[in-house]
C-alpha cells in the first residue's frame, strides 16, 4: 500500500508541474497561429521600418511580402547568335612616352627626417617624410623603413624602426 501511495504522489506532483508550466507559458496570439513564414515589413520605433520574419503587431504593418511582393524590373540580355567576330578597325600606334627612369614616390620634406623621434606612429612618420625607398615586410608587429639620401638630407642613410605602428628607434648614417 505504500508504494501505491508514493507512486500516486509523484504522479500528480508531475501533473500539478505540467500545469504549472502551461499556466506560466506566454499566451498564442491567434495573428501569429496562422504564421507562414516571409518577410514582413513593421513600423518600428519612431516610424522607421524595420524588416522581420514573423507577423508586425495589429496596426503596425506595412508591407506583407508574401501577399504584396516586391516589383522587381528585370532587363533581358540579349546575345546575338550570330558568333562570328567583327574584324577590329585598324589603330594607329600612339607616340611612346619616354621610360620613366625613377619611381614617383609620395611627397616628403627630406629635411624632417632629422627630427623623427621615438614613439611617433607609422602615419605621422609618412606624412611627414613621404613613403620610404625601402621597407621590410611586417613581421608580425615589427618593421623597418629605409630613406636613401636625397637633396634637402644629402649623404645621410635613415632607418627606422617600428614595433606596433610606433617608431622604435632611428637611425642616421652619413655615407660619402
Amino acid at each position: 500500500m505504500r508504494g501505491f501511495l508514493v507512486l500516486v504522489v509523484e504522479v500528480l506532483v508531475r501533473l500539478v508541474l505540467l500545469l504549472l508550466v502551461v499556466a506560466l507559458a506566454p499566451p498564442v496570439r491567434a495573428d501569429v497561429a496562422h504564421f507562414t513564414p516571409g518577410v514582413f515589413k513593421c513600423t518600428g520605433e519612431r516610424g522607421v521600418p524595420v524588416y522581420q520574419g514573423t507577423p508586425c503587431p495589429p496596426g503596425r504593418e506595412l508591407r506583407d511580402f508574401a501577399a504584396d511582393p516586391a516589383n522587381v524590373s528585370v532587363v533581358e540580355m540579349h546575345v546575338p547568335t550570330d558568333a562570328t567576330p567583327r574584324a577590329a578597325p585598324p589603330r594607329e600606334r600612339a607616340a611612346r612616352a619616354p621610360p620613366r627612369t625613377n619611381k614617383v614616390k609620395a611627397p616628403g620634406d627630406p629635411a624632417e627626417r632629422r627630427y623623427v623621434k621615438a614613439g611617433m606612429s607609422e602615419g605621422v612618420v609618412l606624412a611627414k617624410l613621404g613613403a620610404p625607398d625601402a621597407a621590410s615586410a611586417k613581421h608580425g608587429r615589427h618593421a623597418r623603413w629605409t630613406y636613401l639620401p636625397a637633396p634637402g638630407d644629402p649623404q645621410t642613410v635613415t632607418t627606422i624602426r617600428f614595433e606596433d605602428g610606433r617608431v622604435t628607434s632611428v637611425e642616421r648614417h652619413v655615407v660619402r
